[in-house]
């Protein structure tokens, strides 16, 4: 299974937020680091917000932050409310589908997949902060942009 690019750059801006928790960060500064297109994180961020796993503060100081603490963010959960479907195949129009248990194969395999990351919270995803805020820190090569 293939989470879709929105998912992705969900938990990458969930991770970059965790990471930093106790300051404010703008789009601008996700869209540097990641390489990504301010308008697509514009969106995200917008959904995270409604969601709850972002908060949001407006004004010339405001910025975003975690809307939770990270260890109560799952991954799982993430998964689930930016992915727009699990459907692993489209059976609705196969001649079989009326006597086919593949669907049920299907079905098994997402819950199982979902199960697994219910287990990992964001936190579990940046135990290492030593090596992973570096990473995420605009250098004065990547500000000059």
């Amino acid at each position: 299974m293939k989470l879709n690019q929105t998912t992705d750059y969900a938990l990458r801006i969930l991770i970059f937020l965790a990471s930093k928790p106790e300051e404010l960060h703008s789009i601008e500064t996700l869209s540097r680091i990641y390489r990504l297109p301010h308008s697509s994180l514009m969106k995200i961020v917008s959904e995270l917000v409604r969601q709850g796993f972002v908060t949001s503060v407006r004004g010339r100081y405001g910025g975003i932050k975690l809307g939770q603490a990270a260890s109560e963010i799952t991954v799982g959960q993430v998964v689930r409310d930016m992915e727009e479907s699990f459907k692993v195949a489209n059976c609705g129009e196969c001649v079989i589908q009326p006597q086919c248990a593949l669907q049920e194969v299907f079905v098994e395999a997402v819950n199982a997949f979902l199960s697994v990351l219910d287990r990992s919270t964001i936190a579990d995803l940046i135990r290492d902060k030593t090596g992973l805020v570096p990473l995420l820190t605009l250098s004065k090569e990547v500000d000059n942009l």
